[in-house]
């Protein structure tokens, strides 16, 4: 079979977050297929103002099958944004291209390496914090190091060996950016240009051992002469603590060396301040005359906040009135209240309604959108059993995980003697509840509300380990829409009700989902109760 030549060209770091007066890097690598044998030039459009690329090297050698660092540099004057970068390959007549995120943040932010002995200087006796193969780190002349006297080389026995060489570390939570990078030569006896025969992958795996992501995977048909720097983003691993593992497997043919050396993770962190900031969900509300509806207030807090937050409103229409439940988020200031606004005889119009958090010397709002209609209509609740109250053998209309539908004295309930409780196992553990409904294309207003407790056994006021998200799906399944994120930083006394405007997808069958994810420390129950899926018609 002969296929066609052509080449395809891809980015290990599809996103990048780079500070104003920073830079960041990405390995671009082309793969060949078919026949095809040129050179591939490489270049860089969609930058913002201020922003350069570099590429080492600038062009990928014959046949057209290699590796490339790009370096983005962002300028001290950058505008703060993300854009689409677009990174192009052009040869053989042909040209494919691959999209990169650039986030470009303020400076202040602080980037630490968190990698022990990353050069392997230690020497082969003291290997640590690395777990190697025997003779894996090495100081021969047999392959050069890229700095210093020693670097770890995998294989190279033209048997069937395997080797390999891992650290493990912690990633902050607070991470914007971390970034793997390492030195790589790869050096081969073996003849053929088609077949893989021996193999290094770099992957990602977990305190456990088990494999997160499987970075790349060279082979003996990577070789080339000298030593290149690759880089991968682990920005998605922030909060976790991995193992960055190398494996080099050869098979009982010619030899191919794998020699790393030189290895970096840095990882990027704002400058901590004492602040809060404060949202609502939804952002807009469409209430008619004389009648009421609730958002969600949400403050959260970083660096060493430790303070309430009085809660008010401005903006309301003549005859309008709004509370908040609590009426403050008690100290440190991490936490949410419902604002009800009752529309009473206010006009009908649009309003721009600002929510203001004072607290620790500091002030911030958000603002929600409020819609006034005119009196009218017909508004009927659409979700089926929605205190759960037909017990746990009988939880339909909801479509639950076991043991969800309870009714122990451990969670009290909201009302009646059930409710659902999400998690609280202390261990590795996901549940969920959906119930599909329709709202009607004839719909002007669609608001899911249910009341929410949620308790932790976790100590921290920063990290967050557990967590509660509800969904809109739609009737495959698809996620259409995260309404709100809980975890164990939101964990309060009591009920609170929480409400979302879901008038955007009227004329359609959605589901309403949540899913609770706990991890293996301390537990966090979710429990939630007395939901009301109120849809209002002419």
């Amino acid at each position: 079979i002969q296929f066609n030549p052509n080449f395809s060209i891809t980015s290990s770091t599809p996103t990048l977050t780079i500070g104003q007066g920073a830079s960041g890097t990405s390995t671009i690598t082309t793969a060949i297929s078919g026949p095809f044998n040129s050179t591939v030039s490489l270049s860089a459009s969609g930058l913002p103002a201020g922003t350069t690329t570099a590429f080492n090297p600038a062009t990928i050698a014959a046949p057209g099958a290699g590796w490339s660092t790009l370096t983005v540099s962002v300028g001290p004057t950058t505008p703060l944004g993300t854009y689409n970068v677009t990174v192009s390959g052009a040869g053989g007549g042909q040209t494919h291209s691959t999209t990169i995120n650039l986030t470009v943040t303020s400076t202040g932010a602080t980037t630490q390496q968190l990698f022990g002995n990353p050069g392997f200087e230690n020497g082969s006796s003291n290997p640590a914090p690395w777990t190697v193969t025997p003779a894996v780190i090495d100081n021969s002349t047999f392959e050069a190091p890229h700095t210093g006297s020693w670097k770890a080389w995998l294989n190279g026995y033209g048997s069937a060996h395997t080797d390999s060489v891992w650290q493990q570390v912690s990633i902050p939570s607070t991470t914007t950016l971390a970034t793997l990078s390492f030195w790589l030569h790869i050096d081969t006896a073996e003849t053929s240009t088609t077949k893989t025969n021996d193999t290094l992958k770099v992957q990602v795996r977990n305190s456990s051992g088990a494999v997160l992501a499987t970075l790349a995977t060279y082979s003996n048909l990577n070789a080339a002469p000298g030593y290149a720097q690759v880089s991968f983003d682990l920005t998605s691993y922030k909060g976790q603590t991995v193992q960055i593992y190398f494996v080099g497997v050869e098979n009982a043919s010619l030899k191919t060396s794998f020699v790393l050396d030189d290895l970096t993770l840095n990882a990027t962190t704002p400058a901590t301040t004492d602040n809060f900031s404060i949202s609502a969900s939804p952002p807009a509300l469409t209430i008619a005359q004389n009648a009421s509806a609730g958002t969600t207030v949400t403050t959260m807090i970083s660096g060493g906040f430790n303070a309430g937050v009085s809660l008010s409103v401005s903006g309301l229409p003549a005859g309008a009135l709004a509370s908040f439940t609590p009426s403050s988020i008690a100290a440190p200031g991490a936490g949410s209240a419902t604002l009800t606004i009752s529309a009473g005889a206010a006009a009908p119009g649009a309003y721009n309604v600002v929510i203001t958090g004072t607290g620790g010397g500091q002030t911030h709002a958000t603002a929600i959108n409020l819609t006034v209609t005119s009196s009218g209509g017909t508004t009927q609740q659409l979700l089926g059993n929605p205190g759960f109250e037909n017990g746990s053998a009988n939880p339909a209309p909801w479509t639950v995980t076991a043991g969800v539908i309870d009714n122990s004295s451990f969670e009290a309930p909201h009302a009646g003697a059930w409710k659902a409780w999400l998690n609280g196992y202390g261990s590795v553990h996901t549940d969920s509840i959906l119930q599909q409904a329709s709202i009607p294309a004839t719909a002007t207003q669609a608001t899911l509300s249910f009341w929410l407790h949620i308790d932790t056994a976790e100590t921290t006021t920063s990290i967050i380990y557990d967590t509660l998200k509800i969904q809109v799906r739609n009737s495959s399944g698809t996620v259409l829409a995260t309404l709100a994120n809980y975890s164990n930083l939101s964990a309060k006394a009591g009920y609170a009700q929480v409400s979302f405007d879901l008038t955007a997808y009227q004329g359609q069958t959605i589901q309403i989902y949540l899913e609770g994810v706990e991890d293996s420390g301390l537990k966090t129950s979710f429990v939630v109760d007395d939901f009301q899926l109120n849809v209002t018609t002419p």
